[in-house]
């Protein structure tokens, strides 16, 4: 994972950074938000983002980037997208999981976690956000959609460019 902030780190150093800022604070202060972005060039190029949103005082990210294969097809984009945030939330919670056992920083009290899906109402995006919708809520994870996808629509957009 990259951060603008530190730097490049693992994802486990990046749920510690997460654990010790969340960790001080109030129930409810914090928010943890994945989201994934792409954009089409000669490959499809794919940002993960994973935001520790501050409630009122700003927030953290870190992303990674991928190129794959060229993806046209706009909800196979969406579908692929989603499925990288839920696989990176899988593995952040795993990692808060063990944490959670040793009793360093027990994320289920300290924070809430969503999904940014990059994909609103207007356009052509909309056809599959109840399918995408119902996929992350079955996998235990709140949904958000535009307008309020920040994490996908403006973090991983801005660097998917």
């Amino acid at each position: 994972m990259i951060s603008p902030t530190l730097g490049e780190i693992s994802l486990q150093d990046a749920a510690a950074v997460i654990a010790r800022r969340a960790g001080s604070g109030q129930p409810d202060q914090y928010n943890v938000v994945i989201g994934t972005d792409s954009q089409n060039f000669d490959t499809t190029k794919v940002v993960v983002v994973i935001a520790l949103h501050h409630v009122g005082h700003g927030g953290i990210f870190f992303y990674e980037v991928r190129h794959v294969r060229l993806i046209r097809n706009v909800g196979q984009k969406l579908y692929y997208e989603t499925q990288l945030s839920l696989e990176c939330a899988q593995r952040l919670v795993a990692i808060f999981d063990q944490m959670k056992r040793s009793g360093t920083f027990d994320y289920t009290k300290r924070l809430s976690l969503a999904i940014h899906i990059d994909a609103g109402p207007n356009g052509p995006s909309n056809q599959v956000i109840p399918e995408l919708i119902g996929w992350v809520s079955s996998c235990g994870f709140q949904a958000v959609v535009k307008p309020d996808s920040f994490a996908a629509c403006a973090i991983a957009n801005r660097i998917s460019k």
